[in-house]
């Protein structure tokens, strides 16, 4: 493996906590990948007015999320513009999937936000039995059957197109508004709500509130996936990563920061907790080294 594919640490997340772990690491000469897909943080830049964050009186999300990210990156971090869609514990590495690549780390840190959408019944059961987060890494396994792709980001009508040179049928399910007009064969776009994803050990069908759809995979394309499915066994409390004061987690060399971690939702919580996570990940590196 390329040595600029291997860090120190793997920040998952470019928002406040993510940016604050970031800026911290590398001031502290650690090697560190930001994984970040999103233009860090679209949430945050859509606030009109942010005037609780101590020294930044009355400024925008846009304008504060600005002065984050050109302080952070201004250090030097290895800025990587993929969406990590595996993570996987190895003997003193981390192995990392995005949907063309693969990289390694010491320590991983989630700073992921939020999952705005529930998880679909039948989701976690079927994860890997035809549910799939990624086209790229696993459209190949259905060429030439039907697959649905429920979306909720303009970025999956890449990976769209990717599976309809592949698939017999592509049922797509946008939950976002947009043209879908120019769509080419086989791609049919369905306009209901998924309810339910069916299967016994594998996927059969879709469940919509309109209708039943065949198929042999189904493509969930959010902003951010379920952490507890991008690394398995990563213990949550209720809907969030469970955390100890030191932001470490139930799997060792994993922290966690931010939004994931729980209430308040605010921003000082993030960048507080994402400089607690990474010299928490900084001393767990020392130990091994």
């Amino acid at each position: 493996m390329a040595e600029d594919t291997k860090f120190d640490i793997a920040v998952i997340g470019g928002g406040p906590a993510g940016l604050s772990a970031a800026l911290t690491g590398r001031i502290r000469n650690k090697s560190i990948a930001l994984f970040e897909h999103l233009d860090f943080s679209q949430k945050l830049q859509k606030a009109h007015l942010v005037d609780n964050y101590l020294g930044m009186p009355e400024i925008t999300g846009k304008g504060m999320m600005q002065h984050f990210s050109s302080h952070a990156l201004a250090h030097g971090p290895k800025l990587i513009k993929e969406k990590v869609v595996n993570v996987f514990p190895g003997d003193k590495m981390f192995t990392l999937l995005t949907p063309g690549n693969t990289y390694e780390a010491k320590a991983v840190i989630f700073a992921t936000g939020v999952v705005s959408t529930l998880l679909f019944q039948g989701e976690r059961d079927l994860l890997g039995r035809g549910v799939s987060y990624c086209a790229t890494c696993d459209g190949r396994m259905f060429q030439g059957r039907d697959v649905a792709v429920i979306s909720y980001t303009e970025e999956s009508e890449n990976e769209i197109e990717f599976l309809a040179e592949l698939c017999r049928n592509v049922y797509f399910l946008p939950q976002y508004k947009g043209d879908f007009g120019n769509m080419r064969s086989p791609v049919k776009v369905v306009s209901t709500k998924p309810k339910a994803i069916v299967g016994d050990g594998q996927v059969e069908k879709l469940v919509t509130d309109k209708e039943e759809l065949k198929v042999h995979g189904v493509f969930i394309m959010r902003q951010s996936d379920p952490v507890e499915n991008l690394l398995p066994g990563l213990e949550l409390e209720g809907e969030v990563i469970k955390v100890n004061r030191d932001m470490s987690t139930n799997i060792p060399g994993v922290f966690a920061a931010g939004d994931c971690t729980g209430k308040p939702w605010q921003i000082a919580k993030a960048t507080g907790e994402g400089l607690v996570a990474v010299l928490s990940a900084i001393t767990y590196i020392d130990h091994l080294e």
